[in-house]
């Protein structure tokens, strides 16, 4: 009777000291008191398997069990306990096959266990050592029973060496999950993964590793098969993280499952369920509870724990990738294209995949700037260039009536350098309101929302007086202004304005006013007065005869001659013969013009003689004609050209300054104040006395005495 209780008890002589299944959690080193041998130095807690009776006397296996228990007590509150199972036993066993302790074995029989030993394996540590009376020890003393019962299985190649056939399948599994690349991202600190890692082997930090302790096994650990069964499980579902879209991998990293009634809040209030965030009173509404409320289950759910630095989250990185190879380019597009990828199933918005990066720890690549028709996502340097962009164009349309993307985006890269680009400036421009290509190739646009001046104005006038028109004919008269038009916009770009213009019709290369527009109303000033005065006296002139009329009519000079060399309505049709655009007029009417024009000419040259004093200086003497005195523009023999350039102080007789004499290239110009002044006339004379060491120049002035 004495020897039977003793056997029973726990260490039973022959069977392990240390379980299998509390392998990781007896890494302690054997103290150093027990150990009776210097090679006993590297022995772990956990070594102390069946030999240890041959290597230990049985005081001191006494002695090294009680340690056993001890670091098992300390381990047990830990979360790991709750996660692995007991091993499982062959069908039909019975409790009483079991060499147990009293006290084991009766806390498993009032548990119901008797009858119903095999359900046993499907219990944790933690469930086992939550039954009353049930301590470290039992636990120790039912494990190393059960490992007991459980086969060996020896390899028949081996022979007489007795090693352990290792499982076929947990080998295996094991090695599945060392050939996934994001076994190494799956650490044991995830709440996706913990509970299968730490059931297999708590010690592992993460998947990869787990794979390599176990692929690098002695000898396999007990219930082999349940283990295999867990490496299966957390291969699959490190597999199935690709295929998730956004808003399932932020619901599975921070809201799992286990309460239900949290997981929904959750996605719910940050708009992982349908797309949308919402609001914490819609959310507390929807679940009976405060707002308050909400916002502590959200906050607990998505605060990160403290031992991950970089959350496993395949999805996310994907979609960051796809974002920052896309810009700059518009939100809703992008949105489109996340969908369209499969990344999103709900079409969740970037705003809030922006807190959801935020939320993993990853830099989120993007800012949104709200424009007229949308938004726009751009890189965070980009930021000022868009909307610098946008109000350069909005600037260049206004005045001109159309633009180029190329010509903003030279402005915007010596501005911004670095952040701006064409694809910027084409992103940020389609999102203005009333923005329409004319040439997408060439990056030719129009705003209709605010082309006021330019383009439109001109084409409105030029159909106003000539009713239609080619559109070489156009661009010929748009080349006149060349303060606005160096270079005129192509001729295709000019047709697409028209068509896209109301009241103008296209045909083929014809612009059509339909119906024109009444140039009474349309032209203005000076403008409205040449054009008068050429349908009732052309429609085309001698530029003489025309400027006689326009003076007559009060009109003045300057202007006249400023309007005919750039208004889009004056075409010249021969040396000195302007009239209207579109004008039907004969060669022969254009060549009587011209000879007209010469006989009107005086045969005597503006530059009269020239010299240079006794003192050294250069006088200059004119007879003004009346392009002269119109423009104030004088011309320097080639003789002097060297010698005459740069400025000079303008004096009159008396020495008084009255302005500056500017020189160059055989011209000089400065004159105008001083004729206007005077009131100078076609055949008066001036005389300009230059001292090119004073840098100064006298003009004097004699009137025309003979009769006009």
């Amino acid at each position: 009777m004495t020897s039977s209780k003793v056997s029973d008890c726990y260490p039973r002589p022959g069977e392990q000291i240390a379980p299998s299944t509390l392998r990781d959690f007896l890494q302690e080193p054997i103290p150093e008191q027990l150990r009776e041998r210097a090679e006993d130095a590297g022995m772990r807690l956990c070594d102390l398997d069946r030999s240890a009776w041959d290597r230990f006397s049985p005081e001191t296996v006494v002695r090294l069990s009680k340690a056993v228990v001890q670091r098992v007590a300390a381990c047990h509150p830990r979360r790991d306990f709750s996660q692995r199972c007991l091993p499982r036993l062959a069908p039909g066993t019975r409790l009483e096959d079991l060499t147990l302790e009293c006290r084991t074995r009766r806390c498993l029989a009032r548990e119901g266990f008797e009858d119903d030993l095999e359900s046993l394996g499907n219990r944790t540590l933690g469930e086992i050592l939550a039954i009353r009376a049930f301590g470290p020890r039992c636990l120790v003393d039912l494990l190393t029973a059960l490992e007991a019962m459980l086969p060996v299985r020896r390899d028949s190649s081996v022979g007489a060496a007795g090693r352990e056939r290792l499982s076929e399948e947990l080998t295996a599994q094991a090695r599945r999950l060392a050939n996934l690349p994001a076994a190494e991202s799956a650490v044991a600190e995830d709440p996706r993964f913990a509970e299968l890692i730490r059931a297999v082997d708590a010690d592992s930090n993460c998947a990869a590793e787990l794979a390599r302790r176990l692929l690098a096994r002695r000898a396999d650990p007990p219930d082999a098969r349940r283990l295999a069964e867990k490496v299966r499980l957390l291969n699959e579902r490190i597999e199935g993280l690709e295929p998730l879209t956004l808003e399932e991998e932020l619901g599975q990293i921070f809201a799992p499952a286990g309460h239900e009634r949290n997981r929904q809040i959750v996605v719910g209030y940050y708009g992982w369920q349908d797309g949308r965030p919402h609001t914490l009173t819609e959310i507390g509404n929807r679940f009976g509870i405060t707002r308050e409320r909400v916002r502590q289950i959200c906050a607990k759910a998505t605060r990160k724990p403290r031992k991950i630095d970089h959350i496993f989250a395949p999805v996310m990185d994907r979609t960051l990738e796809l974002i920052a190879e896309q810009l700059p380019c518009s939100a809703e597009q992008l949105e489109a294209e996340l969908a369209a990828q499969g990344l999103t199933g709900v079409g969740i918005c970037l705003e809030n995949l922006a807190f959801g990066a935020e939320l993993l720890g990853r830099p989120f690549p993007l800012r949104i700037v709200k424009m007229d028709t949308g938004r726009l996502a751009v890189r965070p340097k980009q930021l000022d260039a868009a909307a610098a962009a946008v109000d350069l164009a909005k600037k260049n349309v206004y005045f001109h009536g159309l633009g180029t993307v190329g010509s903003v985006e030279r402005t915007i890269c010596k501005r911004y350098r670095g952040c701006g680009g064409r694809k910027l400036v084409a992103e940020a421009l389609k999102l203005i309101d009333g923005f329409a290509w004319l040439d997408r190739r060439t990056g030719w646009f129009r705003i209709r929302s605010i082309a006021k001046h330019g383009l439109p104005k001109t084409i409105a006038k030029i159909l106003s007086v000539a009713g239609e028109v080619t559109v070489w004919q156009m661009r010929t008269a748009l080349s006149r202004n060349r303060r606005m038009w160096k270079d005129p916009p192509p001729a295709a770009v000019l047709l697409e304005f028209c068509r896209q213009t109301p009241q103008i019709r296209v045909e083929g290369k014809r612009i059509i006013g339909d119906p024109p527009p009444d140039w009474k109303t349309t032209l203005t000033g000076v403008e409205q007065q040449l054009v008068g005065v050429l349908k009732q006296h052309g429609p085309v002139m001698e530029r003489g005869a025309m400027e006689d009329f326009c003076v007559r009519a009060g009109m003045n000079r300057f202007s006249f001659h400023a309007f005919v060399s750039w208004s889009p309505v004056i075409a010249q049709f021969g040396h000195s013969v302007y009239g209207l655009l579109g004008s039907k007029v004969s060669k022969r009417t254009v060549r009587n013009l011209i000879e007209k024009h010469r006989a009107r000419r005086t045969d005597r040259r503006v530059l009269d003689s020239h010299g240079r004093t006794d003192d050294g200086k250069v006088w200059l003497s004119y007879r003004l004609s009346k392009a002269a005195s119109t423009y104030a523009v004088i011309t320097i023999p080639a003789a002097l050209k060297t010698v005459v350039r740069g400025r000079f102080d303008l004096l009159s007789p008396q020495g008084e300054k009255i302005g500056t004499l500017a020189t160059k290239d055989g011209r000089a110009w400065g004159l105008g104040a001083f004729l206007r002044r005077h009131g100078t006339k076609i055949g008066d004379h001036i005389t300009l006395t230059l001292d090119l060491e004073k840098r100064a120049a006298v003009v004097s002035l004699q009137k025309d005495t003979e009769p006009d």
